[in-house]
């Protein structure tokens, strides 16, 4: 009874060796799991990277096209800005134009000719350089 005893008792024992087997059977199911799941994991670093790249393109995409939106409306204020102070220019020109006009007829009448003459003069100039600053900034493309 006594060998029976310590036989079934040996049963239930784990041995050096079988700890060593179970790591190596570990150690191998792992390669074995590892193997099998690389080929999933290449393909989804390889997604990732597409993802990233195609990211990468809209982002510099939408970049460009709100730059180029940015830019046109810069265009657009300059050249409404630009009418606008023509138009006030042009206001301030023909009032400095009546207001010499009103200076020279208070000159004599044989200076009043050349005083309208150098007034028109001036006002032509003026008109001029406000039609050249509007010409400048209507020509920019946008």
């Amino acid at each position: 009874m006594v060998g029976l005893a310590f036989a079934l008792s040996a049963c239930g024992k784990s041995t050096q060796s079988d700890v060593n087997q179970a790591a190596r059977n570990r150690a191998t199911d792992v390669a074995k799991a590892s193997q099998a799941a690389q080929p999933a994991v290449d393909a989804a670093n390889r997604n990732l990277v597409t993802a990233q790249q195609d990211a990468n393109i809209k982002v510099a995409n939408a970049t460009a096209a709100a730059d180029q939106s940015v830019n046109k409306a810069a265009v657009s204020q300059a050249k409404a800005q630009a009418k606008a102070d023509y138009n006030v220019a042009m206001a301030r020109i023909e009032g400095n134009l009546k207001v010499a006009q009103e200076r020279c007829a208070m000159q004599p009448a044989d200076m009043q000719t050349a005083c309208e003459q150098d007034a028109q003069a001036i006002h032509d100039q003026a008109v001029n350089a406000a039609v050249a600053q509007l010409d400048r900034v209507m020509q920019q493309p946008g």
